[in-house]
C-alpha cells in the first residue's frame, strides 16, 4: 500500500477535528481485512450500521446527483459489494488476489465509475469502469433493505455512541 496515499487527507481531518473522517480512513486503509471477516461481524448491528463519511456525490452548478443515500454504513456498503462481485471486484495485477473497493465515484452523465483498491501486497489504485447508474441502484436497494434493521438498532440504542471501524478492528484482532 502506498504509505502516504492518504496523508494529505488525514493532515486535514486532524486540523478540523473531524472523527467521522479519521475513521473512514481507517476504513480504507484496512478494507482487505475488513472484506475477508464480514462473516465475523456482519450480524452485529454495532458494527454493521458504523457510519462511513464517502464522498459518492457528482455535483454540477446548482445540481448533485448521489450515488446513495448519505450516511452511508460500512455493512451495507461491504455487503452490497460482497454480493456483486461481478460489478464490484478486481484481481490485484501484483498478486491475483480477488479485491473489493473501498470507494468508487463516477458520473452519471458518462455512466464512468472509479472503484479504489488497496491489496495486501501493497498495490493500490484505481479501476475505471462503466455502470454507474447500476451501481447507484445496487447500492440504494441494499440501504433500502437495511433501513428498518438500522430503525430497530438505532430504537435500542437512542443514547450510545456509533461504534468505529477501530472498535471493529480490535474486535477481529481479538
Amino acid at each position: 500500500m502506498k504509505t502516504d496515499q492518504f496523508s494529505k487527507v488525514e493532515a486535514c481531518a486532524l486540523r478540523i477535528n473531524d472523527e467521522l473522517w479519521l475513521d473512514t480512513i481507517l476504513f480504507f486503509r484496512n478494507s482487505s481485512l475488513i472484506y475477508s471477516c464480514f462473516d465475523d461481524w456482519k450480524d452485529n448491528d454495532s458494527f454493521y450500521f458504523i457510519p462511513l463519511k464517502l464522498n459518492m456525490t457528482y455535483s454540477g452548478p446548482g445540481w448533485a446527483v448521489h450515488m446513495a443515500d448519505t450516511p452511508i454504513s460500512l455493512g451495507t456498503f461491504v455487503r452490497s459489494s460482497l454480493a456483486h462481485p461481478d460489478l464490484y471486484s478486481t484481481q490485484c495485477p501484483n498478486c491475483g488476489k480477488p479485491l473489493f473497493p473501498y470507494g468508487y465515484n463516477g458520473s452519471p452523465l458518462s455512466g464512468r465509475v472509479d472503484l479504489q483498491y488497496n491489496c495486501n501486497c501493497g498495490w493500490s489504485d484505481y479501476v475505471i469502469a462503466s455502470g454507474w447508474r447500476v451501481r447507484s441502484d445496487i447500492l440504494k436497494a441494499t440501504q433500502h433493505k437495511d433501513k428498518l434493521r438500522q430503525v430497530k438498532y438505532r430504537l435500542l440504542h437512542r443514547n450510545s455512541k456509533p461504534m468505529k471501524v477501530a472498535d471493529l478492528l480490535t474486535y477481529l484482532s481479538a
